[in-house]
């Protein structure tokens, strides 16, 4: 699939979608601060699972910084990185997918499938926190 598509998305897709860091649900929080690009870790049937991209970094250690060439294939920012310590959970298409700014569709770009992996593994194996959006 390639950007500004509307097909269903895949693992290692990047989406806009409005991100709920645990923190903020924490704090009594519904509704994600700002849109921002996310990426597919997992999908389980209509169940999507997301991590989030930042280009801050939002002050957090489990921040894993995008190379500069996956950055690009993703449609995000250099610098960017990947929060692994925490995942959205969601049906989709779900409240909080957001179209693109810029052409049709919800699919800004795709990480390579090597990277991809290499991502899987480092969320889904470790301790992580999910926020359920459903």
């Amino acid at each position: 699939m390639t950007s500004g598509t509307i097909d269903l998305p895949k693992v290692g897709h990047v989406l806009r979608y409005v991100y709920l860091f645990a923190n903020e649900q924490k704090a009594g929080r519904d509704e994600g601060v700002k849109e921002r690009f996310v990426v597919v870790i997992a999908i389980d049937g209509k169940r999507y699972s997301v991590a989030a991209i930042t280009t801050k970094g939002e002050g957090r250690a489990n921040a894993l910084p995008l190379p500069a060439p996956v950055a690009t294939a993703g449609g995000v920012a250099p610098n960017s990185s990947v929060v692994t310590d925490e995942i959205n959970i969601f049906s989709w298409p779900g409240f909080d997918i957001r179209p693109l700014m810029k052409g049709k569709g919800f699919v800004a770009g795709r990480f390579p499938p090597a990277f991809t992996n290499s991502l899987q593994s480092a969320i889904l194996s470790a301790p992580h926190e999910r926020v359920d959006r459903d």
